[in-house]
């Protein structure tokens, strides 16, 4: 068995049946390579050693390495032209067998016994993954939270949740002259002024006596002990959605054995963001909008999971579960690539918004990319593509605008920005 072989049996030959058996390997193993007469046995030893682990972690670095390398330009709607890159971080994870939880260790209770994390570093305007990273299901997104640093150069936006929130982070990219998007912490302090005598804001208090019914307020504060400068914005949330949010904090805290404090759940009220974008750049009623982007890595989650079967990692020894993630990712790494292109020709091209879900689903079909990618036969898929793409893989026009299009017009109004917080909170619960 060549390593081809093997690099293809852990990715394109798994496109159609991610729970493919050893046995089943084997026999496309036979079809590819005649030569090839491996056991299912002799698969096993071959898959659960540290070399084949080695070997495809290497692979997945080289694809990776070739999906940062300069693809094709894409014009950057409105909002986002100040900004060089528009970086994304999020986090999913995979429950295992509970045999690997050695290797892969759980959060443990009512969560799995055995879990893998992937952290993802997503650059949004040239569609490129910048950087991926396995661990175990007990790694907190805070303990990352500076791992995106290095990335970064002035010019940058990066947009995150609340699982990332560190203010050393926060000021060591403010530090690299980049710009940051989050959520704010009811656990940090937020002060008027930089002296080191000012008292910590009562925020919610202060909004609510300063800001009558406003959708929108902002103010200009600093936060925490570094005293980090920022602005600080309040959306105000329908009835509806604070109660909606307030069941939800009762729900957790209960199960916590807790009693959800007065001040959480009068914080709830609001959608609380924190940027350092001058507000010469974001008008205070988009902040929200711009944030709404961040759910499109969320989407690209759903994606690996629904179309990728990312999480459906069967075995029970640590080493064929890297192969066959490592294997994963590196087919996805080369999706992307041909995503990169086929978003930047509709949009460019076309003028049309593609849908994602569709062009993996062509990919898969008739094994294009499988056969694409053994033969060498590239030019041929993107002919294929460019073909297709306006008829099959592009979305239905809507009257609805999307988020990049309500960037690209300057933003929507603060009604337009509650609505859009609404449906956030409505996708989150």
């Amino acid at each position: 068995m060549t390593g081809q072989d093997f690099v293809a049996l852990m990715t394109t030959e798994m496109l159609d049946d991610p729970a493919v058996s050893l046995g089943g390997l084997c026999d496309l193993l036979r079809q590819r390579n005649p030569h090839a007469v491996l056991t299912p046995q002799a698969l096993h030893q071959r898959l659960n050693s540290p070399q084949a682990v080695a070997y495809m972690q290497e692979v997945f670095q080289l694809a990776l390495r070739a999906q940062l390398e300069p693809l094709y330009a894409q014009l950057t709607p409105g909002l986002l032209a100040p900004f060089g890159r528009v970086f994304l971080e999020d986090s999913t994870q995979c429950r295992l067998h509970h045999k690997l939880a050695d290797a892969f260790k759980g959060s443990g209770g009512s969560a799995s016994s055995s879990t893998v994390k992937i952290d993802v570093i997503y650059e949004l305007l040239h569609h490129r993954l910048h950087d991926l990273v396995v661990t175990d299901g007990r790694a907190a997104d805070q303990g990352h939270a500076a791992a995106i640093v290095p990335h970064l150069r002035a010019g940058d936006l990066v947009i995150r949740d609340l699982g990332y929130f560190s203010l050393e982070a926060l000021s060591q990219i403010a530090a690299k002259q980049a710009w940051f998007l989050s959520r704010l912490s009811n656990t940090v302090a937020v002060y008027l002024s930089a002296e080191a005598s000012e008292p910590a804001l009562a925020l919610v208090d202060h909004v609510q006596r300063h800001a009558d019914q406003d959708a929108v307020v902002e103010r200009a504060g600093y936060l925490g002990q570094p005293r980090l400068p920022c602005r600080v914005l309040a959306y105000r949330l329908p009835e509806e959605v604070i109660e909606q949010r307030r069941r939800s904090a009762y729900e957790t805290a209960r199960k916590k054995g807790r009693t959800p404090t007065q001040a959480s759940l009068h914080w709830l009220q609001f959608g609380w963001y924190i940027t350092n974008v001058h507000p010469e750049i974001w008008a205070a009623a988009v902040v929200a909008t711009v944030y709404r982007i961040r759910w499109q890595i969320e989407l690209l989650f759903k994606q690996w999971k629904s179309l990728l079967h990312i999480h459906v990692l069967a075995g029970t020894r640590p080493e064929r579960i890297k192969c066959l993630l490592y294997g994963r990712l590196t087919t996805i790494t080369m999706l992307m690539r041909i995503c990169a292109y086929a978003s930047w020709y509709a949009a460019a091209v076309l003028r049309r918004e593609l849908s994602l879900h569709k062009l993996i689903l062509w990919l898969k079909r008739k094994d294009r990319f499988a056969h694409a990618i053994e033969e060498s036969t590239v030019e041929t898929l993107w002919s294929d593509l460019r073909r297709d793409m306006a008829v099959l893989l592009c979305k239905q026009k809507r009257k609805r605008k999307t988020s990049q299009q309500l960037l690209a017009g300057g933003g929507p109004s603060s009604e337009g920005c509650a609505q859009g917080e609404t449906m956030m909170v409505d996708q989150a619960a």
